[in-house]
């Protein structure tokens, strides 16, 4: 077994952030390619902001599907640059 503290397992986190990173980057929606990744033993946190609800829920389920995630730390949000108005 390799403590987290080992070279291999921080090599091991580097190859999963690139790999989900990539994976984000190939749905060419441009606000994933501006989330943050990083990975520690298998547990992957996502950072950053995105323009709709649906963004997000894109970016959790590509995520999901790389293999090695083992858990997925969702700090994403959703900011929308439209203005509501609401009706009178």
């Amino acid at each position: 077994m390799v403590s987290h503290g080992h070279p291999l397992a921080r090599q091991d986190d580097c190859d999963l952030e690139r790999r989900v990173v990539n994976y984000l980057f190939d749905r060419r929606v441009s606000s994933l390619r501006e989330i943050k990744v990083s990975a520690s033993a298998g547990t992957v946190t996502l950072q950053g902001r995105v323009s709709s609800y649906y963004e997000k829920q894109l970016c959790l389920h590509c995520c999901r599907r790389v293999a090695g995630v083992r858990q997925l730390v969702d700090e994403v949000v959703v900011q929308s640059d439209q203005a509501f108005v609401l009706p009178i």
